[in-house]
């Protein structure tokens, strides 16, 4: 043992390297980005390239029921890609590891959307983070609501000026 060396230094010395694992700790991730409005969904759309093949970027549309014995129960929504092609909330989070909720501060149905995907995701186990744009800097009242919408269903809530911090997270995800 070294003595005066903090837990990071020593983990780090020759001594200890021969305890490390030398394979990758994990698999490249699926991830879908849904946005809550048309003014988040065409940010996304910037992000949209074919080094995230793993990737789908996607807008909320509407809520939609789970089935048609189960009319009062919506859980599954309506999306559009970013060809404009209709799919379902629960064919894409089937598939996919990592959940991410985009939203402006003015999206329309923010609770809604934030409330079917979120509650979607829980059931089947799925990480969820939202992303609240805030362009303009708005604070008070506007942004306190979008938050409040945000928390319940999401494991990590962020607000930015910008999808830079997106991109970022991703590129960490391996998405």
């Amino acid at each position: 043992m070294h003595l005066g060396l903090s837990e990071s230094a020593r983990v780090t010395t020759a001594e200890e390297s021969r305890y490390r694992i030398e394979y990758p700790n994990s698999r490249p991730r699926t991830a879908r980005i849904i946005a809550f409005d048309e003014q988040s969904f065409e940010l996304l759309k910037a992000l949209n390239s074919d080094s995230r093949p793993r990737t789908h970027f996607l807008r909320y549309v509407a809520s939609r029921p789970v089935s048609d014995a189960l009319q009062m129960i919506n859980l599954d929504a309506t999306l559009i890609d970013v060809d404009g092609n209709e799919v379902g909330l629960t064919d894409e989070i089937g598939e996919a590891d990592v959940i991410v909720m985009v939203t402006s501060i003015e999206a329309a149905r923010l609770a809604e959307a934030a409330e079917i995907i979120g509650i979607a995701s829980f059931v089947r186990s799925k990480t969820t983070t939202g992303l609240v744009l805030n362009a303009a800097g708005v604070k008070g009242e506007k942004l306190t609501e979008a938050l409040h919408h945000m928390r319940p269903y999401a494991a990590m809530l962020v607000v930015s000026t910008g999808l830079e911090y997106l991109d970022e997270m991703l590129a960490a995800l391996r998405a």
